[in-house]
């Protein structure tokens, strides 16, 4: 099993509703920075994604970030992070995110975190890659989409391996568990 050195972390770039996500999601962060784990995230200040990057960073932690120039304006360059690197499109984004990182977490977000779970996992599906997808089922936020899931396979538009291509993560213990924290230890 490969050691997890870097996680993308798919998540909300708005501001939640409700601020138990963002203090979840700095949780998260301090648990990175504890264990050596480089973040790899969307390179913006807003929301989610601003939470955990600075958490990550202000603990002492390594952090990589990529933006679009269309997107600079939108959800602001984290300049706390010295290194976010401002890229000219979403699939140059979405690609040095895919690279930079051995694993993924999808935290609770909005379309984009949808679309970016969806990107991964279909390329796991079709065999080009084998990293980790964990989705961070906080409040259970990703019930529903857990269940899409089993009904696309109900109807037999996609095959019971589905299930095991990713893992639904309830908490901080059972996420050190998919990280394998103890195995680096």
């Amino acid at each position: 099993m490969q050691i997890i050195k870097s996680l993308g972390i798919y998540c909300g770039s708005s501001e939640p509703a409700d601020n138990q996500f963002k203090s979840e999601i700095i949780k998260i962060g301090e648990l990175l920075a504890r264990h050596k784990i480089k973040l790899i995230y969307g390179g913006g200040e807003s929301g989610l994604m601003g939470a955990v990057s600075n958490s990550v960073y202000k603990n002492g932690g390594e952090v990589e970030g990529f933006i679009t120039e269309h997107l600079v304006n939108i959800e602001k360059v984290n300049k706390n992070i010295p290194s976010v690197k401002i890229v000219k499109t979403m699939h140059e984004r979405k690609i040095n995110l895919f690279n930079r990182s051995d694993a993924f977490l999808i935290f609770p977000g909005g379309i984009g975190t949808l679309e970016e779970f969806f990107e991964v996992l279909s390329w796991k599906q079709l065999n080009m890659h084998s990293k980790k997808i964990g989705i961070y089922n906080f409040k259970n936020y990703w019930c529903e989409l857990d269940k899409l899931i089993e009904h696309i396979i109900d109807y037999k538009f996609a095959g019971e391996n589905m299930k095991q291509a990713y893992k639904v993560i309830m908490d901080i213990k059972e996420l050190s568990e998919f990280l394998d924290l103890n195995a680096k230890n």
